[in-house]
């Protein structure tokens, strides 16, 4: 090879240098996104999986406390604690879980229960009935429940007659408010809600032939029940007024309003 050809020779090398580089640069570059978009896809499907594990522990946690009652731990619980109720339900039954329950919420001279019914004061419907909640309160921490739950029941029916504003005759404005927030809210907390209204609280039945449930409002109130006075029962009630009072701060402190 003469001289004067040799710096031709050099230039064509790296041209073939570079086309080779370029060529094993676009594989790599391919290689490398087919492996993003498949460590993506494993990842997107992991969490998937995790998040409806997540979201099944918590339906089932929440679905357990609305079948023993105890409706608005929403706001009252974190997912944990409504996961160790769970826990306690599966290891040691109903009545444990309920005992748990009852126990959390009179803890500390019933703190829990004093700030919320001090948060009901923001309501003019319960705050004209001051009254009675602290009465019924201070019958709570004494532990005569015979009258705590009958006086307060009837607080239930008044302010969802003031959620719902004029209801239909005949028509139970609990179960009105219920259901309401049932087609509104996609939660579970709400499903369980209008359960506990519908077939416990709320539920028809001929008590003097069918025995009514454990807190059956008509049952109670009519006299059906004679075992009704009972700890749990009594901070379930507290519980029911207080979704019902955070249902009509929702309802009044939205723009539409």
């Amino acid at each position: 090879m003469t001289a004067e050809f040799e710096p031709f020779v050099q230039i064509a090398g790296l041209i073939h240098a570079l086309t080779n580089l370029a060529d094993n640069l676009g594989q790599t570059t391919q290689e490398w996104m087919e492996q993003l978009q498949k460590g993506l896809y494993e990842q997107s499907r992991e969490f998937a999986t995790a998040l409806a594990e997540h979201e099944k522990g918590q339906a089932e946690a929440f679905t357990i406390l609305g079948q023993g009652g105890w409706v608005g731990m929403e706001w009252h619980f974190t997912e944990s604690q409504a996961r160790s109720a769970l826990e306690i339900c599966r290891s040691k039954g109903d009545t444990a879980m309920n005992d748990a329950m009852a126990k959390y919420f009179n803890a500390n001279e019933c703190i829990l229960l004093s700030e919320m019914t001090e948060a009901w004061s923001r309501i003019p419907y319960l705050r004209d009935r001051q009254a009675i909640i602290t009465d019924a309160l201070s019958a709570h921490r004494e532990g005569r429940f015979t009258l705590t739950v009958p006086s307060l029941l009837p607080l239930v029916e008044g302010l969802s007659v003031e959620i719902v504003g004029n209801p239909v005759p005949n028509e139970n404005a609990v179960k009105v408010v219920a259901r309401d927030w049932k087609q509104r809210e996609a939660e579970i907390w709400a499903q369980v809600f209008a359960d506990v209204i519908e077939n416990v609280v709320y539920k028809r039945c001929d008590f003097r032939n069918v025995p009514a449930s454990y807190l059956n409002r008509h049952g109670i109130l009519h006299g059906g029940i004679p075992d009704y006075a009972t700890g749990a029962n009594s901070v379930r009630v507290f519980l029911l007024i207080d979704a019902i009072a955070r249902l009509w701060v929702g309802k009044h402190s939205s723009p539409t309003q």
